[in-house]
């Protein structure tokens, strides 16, 4: 009888054993388990961002007319284009720095990028009483131009929720965009999807006026 005891005794500590190691092994696949479904979340979340945008068009953009003839008759053609941005929702902020953005323009003349190379975003203090103010003529020379001006923010060079940037761009006159010519503006920052804002010049334009583009 001593020796069925000390038997059962041993079975019963192996069969302990294995329940311990069952147990543990549950326990990492559990883990295994939730660290991958953790995992996919992520992937997921960064698909997800990386196609959508963080921006978004604040309002409508607006085009500045000159006389791209200088001479009899006019001609009339858009020099600047100013869009208007703000963070979409649901998003935190974007970098404006020229390393961490890159904005392209297609013109009917052809595409340019990294337009606003080596210009960070301008804090504009004050109101601007006129959008059209916003020009740089002597900064233009045969390549279009990018600048971003900071007219409600904190005066970093990120757009965050509740600030307003106004990227404009300036064009060398010659490359005026005339009457129902079209143009396409790429703004990509670092992470997510580019804002491409597209747009067509009316058959109306009158110089040294601002023209509604949309």
């Amino acid at each position: 009888m001593a020796k069925k005891g000390i038997v059962g005794i041993e079975a019963a500590i192996v069969l302990i054993a294995f329940v311990i190691v069952a147990a543990a092994l549950a326990f990492v696949v559990i883990n295994m388990g939730m660290y991958t479904t953790q995992k996919s979340k992520e992937v997921m979340q960064q698909g997800l961002n990386e196609a959508t945008t963080a921006l978004e068009v604040d309002g409508s953009v607006l085009g500045y007319v000159i006389d791209t003839d200088a001479g009899a008759p006019v001609v009339p053609g858009i020099q600047y284009i100013y869009i208007p941005l703000k963070v979409s929702p649901g998003q935190l902020a974007v970098d404006f720095s020229s390393s961490k953005i890159d904005i392209v323009i297609n013109l009917p003349s052809g595409a340019y990028s990294k337009i606003n190379s080596g210009s960070d975003p301008v804090h504009k203090t004050g109101t601007v009483g006129y959008i059209s103010d916003l020009r740089f003529d002597d900064e233009i020379d045969t390549v279009p131009v990018a600048k971003v001006y900071i007219i409600q923010g904190d005066g970093d060079n990120v757009l965050e929720p509740g600030e307003k940037f106004i990227l404009v761009i300036g064009l060398p006159s010659s490359m005026a965009l005339e009457v129902y010519e079209k143009f396409t503006v790429e703004i990509r920052p670092l992470q997510g999807a580019p804002l491409i804002v597209e747009r067509s010049v009316p058959p109306t334009l009158t110089v040294g006026e601002l023209v509604n583009l949309g």
